[in-house]
Parts: structure tokens; C-alpha cells; sequence
């Protein structure tokens, strides 16, 4: 068989997908949805509408992976430390965060509002949660290989973790303190038994 060739045209750059991710998160944050489309998009982050479209098909699309970008920068990858809790409070500590203490908490806030007028953005949101849980689901698989797992159900101390950050941030307003993460991790993960 013979050699693969490249596709024609210029690469793609990944500083051109950065700003155009970036652009989408500053667009949500100030006009939520309704205030990002392909134009609105492009002309913020300095490229061409045929640049975005060669990267993502539609705006629900860019809007899924420009939420998805900002939640895998803050935890790009389980951490696998001698300390199973230490290592659970430090995802729920970013992912916290990433809510409380950048424009994301308010695109979360604006996207949920936005979900039953829009059944595509519903779906393309809920693939970003179930991967975006993936980090969680690791360190929570630790806990329940060494029994240290309160609950049997690994998806359920999923939930139990993340459901009150939420739950403040989209109902009550109280605050999400670094303490919570610590809080929760006690809730769902044991402390090792001595030796």
C-alpha cells in the first residue's frame, strides 16, 4: 500500500483551537447560548468561520467542546498518589474551582437553563459529563479495589460528590469552600485501616 498523504490545505493550529475554544467560554459567559454563533465565534478569536467549521461541525458542537477543553485542563488526568483521599480532594478541589472562581460557573449556570429549549445541546452536554466523571470514576475504582469505598455503586459516589457543588452553585448560592471537597471525600471514601 502506498504512503498516506496529509489532506490538503494548512494544518490545523493549535493556537487557533485554543483562542476559538477561549472565545466560546468568554461568549457564553457574557450572552450564554444564545450568544454563540460560527460569526460571533470566529470574529472574537481572530480566525475565519471556515476555520471552525473545519474543527467542529456546528455551534452545539463548539459549545460541547469548548466546555469540555475548560473541564480537561483542570483535570487532565486522575492523580495516583500513595493518598487515595488526598488525591480525590485534589479533583474535587479543581473542579470546584474551576466553578466558584472562573466565568465556567456561569456558563454551567446559563447552559442548564438552556438544556429543555434545546434537545441537541442536552446530549452533546451529558456525553461532556460522562466524560468528564472519567477522572472521578479512576480514583473512586482505587477506593473500591481496597475496599475503602463507602458505597457499592461507583456512579452513585460519583453523584454524591458532585451533586452538592451544584446544587449550590445552581440553587442555593452557598458557598462551594475548599473545605467541601475535603468534606465530601470523608463522606464517600473510608480512611484506610492500620496494618
Amino acid at each position: 500500500m502506498g504512503e498516506r498523504r496529509p489532506a490538503p490545505g494548512r494544518p490545523r493550529s493549535d493556537e487557533a483551537s485554543a483562542r476559538i475554544l477561549r472565545a466560546t467560554v468568554e461568549l457564553l459567559a457574557e450572552s450564554g447560548a444564545a450568544g454563540v454563533s460560527v460569526d460571533a465565534v470566529a470574529g472574537r478569536a481572530g480566525v475565519s468561520r471556515p476555520t471552525v467549521y473545519r474543527r467542529w461541525k456546528d455551534r452545539t458542537e463548539l459549545i460541547a467542546a469548548a466546555v469540555r477543553d475548560a473541564f480537561a485542563r483542570t483535570n487532565p488526568e486522575a492523580p495516583h498518589t500513595a493518598d487515595l483521599r488526598a488525591d480525590l480532594v485534589t479533583v474535587l478541589s479543581n473542579t470546584m474551582r474551576l466553578l466558584t472562581g472562573t466565568e465556567l460557573g456561569r456558563v454551567i449556570a446559563g447552559l442548564v437553563s438552556e438544556l429543555p429549549r434545546s434537545p441537541e445541546l442536552a446530549a452533546a452536554l451529558r456525553e461532556v459529563e460522562r466524560d468528564r466523571r472519567e477522572v472521578l470514576r479512576q480514583v473512586l475504582r482505587r477506593a473500591q479495589e481496597q475496599n475503602l469505598l463507602r458505597s457499592a455503586d461507583v456512579e452513585l459516589a460519583v453523584d454524591l460528590l458532585l451533586g452538592p457543588a451544584y446544587f449550590r452553585l445552581l440553587i442555593t448560592g452557598d458557598p462551594v469552600s475548599p473545605e467541601l471537597a475535603v468534606e465530601l471525600a470523608e463522606v464517600v471514601v473510608a480512611p484506610p485501616y492500620p496494618e
